[in-house]
């Protein structure tokens, strides 16, 4: 069995439009995925769902990065190639598909959905 390897699909390029919000816009909307010093998110949305993609903020990069060397003391030389493979993880999330997405629906599949995807969109029409 072969692994398949993995391909990040843009949403614009399957009609999904690129939308920002403030933080505090954010933490209302999500107030279970807060937005933290660590993370940044990139949102989208079409007629029937909003999605957001969560990655790690160039802070996060940086300071990992920084402290790569002590993390290799903690971790042994023994983990350093696992190490390594983890650092090119971070620095291209989208390339190896490590980030999470999650999306809001137009009210087909959760309770409460419908609502939630009406507030965002008045939100982005708002910034508009």
């Amino acid at each position: 069995m072969s692994k398949k390897e993995y391909t990040y699909d843009d949403p614009q390029e399957r009609g999904y439009k690129k939308f920002e919000i403030t933080k505090k816009q954010h933490n209302h909307l999500f107030p279970n995925r807060k937005r933290k010093w660590n993370t940044t998110y990139e949102y989208f949305y079409n007629e029937h769902r909003v999605m957001l993609h969560q990655f790690s903020s160039k802070k996060a990069i940086i300071m990992t990065t920084l402290l790569f060397p002590v993390l290799i003391l903690f971790a042994g030389l023994s983990n350093f190639k696992e190490a390594i493979t983890e650092m090119k993880w971070l620095y291209n999330e989208k390339k190896y598909g490590k980030f999470s997405s999650d999306w809001i629906s137009k009210g087909q599949y959760h309770k409460g959905d419908n609502e939630k995807y009406f507030e965002i969109i008045r939100v982005i029409e708002q910034g508009k």
